[in-house]
């Protein structure tokens, strides 16, 4: 009941001076309504409006204004410019761990919207070009296992305005500050991606000085489609975890116990699950005709006499505490060797 009194407020006020509704004392052209813009019909050249947000992405501060920004812990910077952003690698991708680390970007409109890559110094470097959305993939290569780990990211751009991202600036996205404003309860509601284009007037909150910095740019013409600045919003996609670094430990000989090690790596942060567990038995080391151990699923598993001559492998699947990804692709390591029978008596 209290959404449908919101929505018939909103009616009147849109038939009027939006301004004047809000008590700002400027006057909007005759009709009641701001002017449509294009969001993406200004110049060529994009000026990147601070703050840059970034959301859901554990190892990245969340504003580039603010190193402490939602932040229990130092991380990786977000450093923006007019033309480019900057995000060192370092921290995700320590060179004692990784090495060739590469970035790549695709979006809806073949690679208009934004450029990638990764410097020689491990910073990634993003310029924008237009509004849209772009999907950046990092990949590095992890040195023990000489496994390459993904990462991708999300980059949300849009004109300084387009409160709704419906491509236009108009009064339309003045209406959706005052849905947020008027509805207190429902903030958290909002993504960063949301509350970073209802930032305006860009100091890092949302509050009535937005709605009044939207209209007001309307009338110095510093807001439409004469202007070249557009907001940016970093988010995480949900990536699978990896097993790297797996490997059998012990003797491949009859009554001894051999147990496997791996580390768990989740480029999102996810936390760990239970790993997946299956022991098997082949005629040589290829694999190809192995044949699986019956109840053998445990991390650890006790060579018997049915495995003399064979060798032993084990899968390992790594899974996380995710809902979209939660299983990562499966792992098989081998043993170095056949096994072996116990010695023959003297």
């Amino acid at each position: 009941m209290k959404g449908k009194q919101n929505k018939k407020r909103l009616k009147p006020i849109l038939r009027k001076s939006m301004l004047t509704a809000l008590g700002l004392g400027i006057a909007l052209p005759i009709g009641g309504t701001l002017p449509q813009a294009n969001a993406g019909a200004a110049g060529s050249d994009i000026i990147i409006s601070r703050p840059v947000l970034s959301e859901y992405i554990h190892w990245l501060n969340g504003s580039s204004e603010d190193p402490d920004f939602h932040s229990i812990r130092p991380l990786s910077s977000i450093q923006a410019s007019d033309k480019t952003v900057l995000i060192d690698l370092s921290n995700h991708f320590p060179s004692d761990q990784f090495d060739t680390i590469k970035a790549s970007s695709y979006d809806a409109n073949d690679g208009n919207v934004a450029e990638v890559y990764v410097d020689v110094n491990n910073k990634l470097v993003v310029t924008p070009f237009s509004s849209g959305v772009v999907t950046i993939t990092i990949t590095a290569n992890h040195i023990a296992s000489q496994t390459t780990v993904t990462d991708n990211i999300q980059l949300f751009i849009s004109k300084q305005g387009d409160v709704n991202n419906d491509g236009k600036v108009n009064s339309a996205d003045a209406a959706a500050l005052l849905k947020h404003l008027r509805n207190e309860l429902n903030r958290r509601s909002y993504s960063a991606v949301e509350m970073n284009r209802m930032d305006i007037n860009r100091d890092g909150e949302v509050f009535w000085s937005d709605p009044q910095a939207l209209l007001e740019g309307y009338s110095v013409a510093k807001l439409g489609a004469k202007d070249n600045r557009y907001v940016l919003t970093f988010k995480q996609l949900d990536d699978a975890p990896y097993a790297l670094n797996a490997q059998l430990i012990g003797e491949m000989k009859t009554g001894v116990k051999i147990t496997s090690t791996v580390e768990y790596f989740d480029a999102d942060g996810d936390y760990p699950n239970t790993m997946l567990y299956q022991w098997y038995q082949g005629s040589d080391a290829t694999g190809e005709s192995k044949t699986e151990i019956p109840e053998a699923t445990s991390s650890e598993y006790t060579i018997t006499a049915n495995d003399v001559g064979k060798y032993l492998f084990l899968e390992i699947t790594p899974q996380s505490t995710s809902d979209e990804q939660p299983q990562g692709r499966t792992v098989t390591i081998v043993g170095k060797q056949a096994v072996e029978g116990p010695p023959s008596p003297p």
